[in-house]
């Protein structure tokens, strides 16, 4: 196989993003997530000062936690990783029984 055919082939199975714009693309990704973060916390914050529960906030925030971490276990098959991701889930489902119950 030539060298063009092999550079071709990488970019088709990326999308046709190089390198530096997958890496954008992650940055772009984790700065979205602090800012839903942040909201998330504002409108939950809001919430328990108007002497509410804020379990379904608390459930947005810790399913991302989650499935960031689940991610990151499975691409490092991290042991530290596996468990914040089982802890996230855990404090996920949680929230979830308390919000829907």
């Amino acid at each position: 196989m030539e060298r063009d055919e092999i550079l071709k082939k990488a970019q088709a199975e990326r999308d046709g993003l190089d390198e530096r714009e997958q890496q954008m693309l992650g940055v772009s990704f984790g700065f979205g997530a602090v800012l839903m973060a942040a909201l998330c916390i504002a409108l939950a914050a809001a919430r328990i000062f108007q002497g509410e529960h804020a379990y379904d906030y608390a459930a947005i925030l810790f399913a991302y936690l989650a499935g960031a971490q689940a991610h990151q276990c499975w691409k490092t098959r991290r042991r530290s990783a596996f468990v914040a991701a089982a802890v996230y889930t855990f404090a996920l489902a949680a929230n979830l029984i308390l919000f829907l119950g």
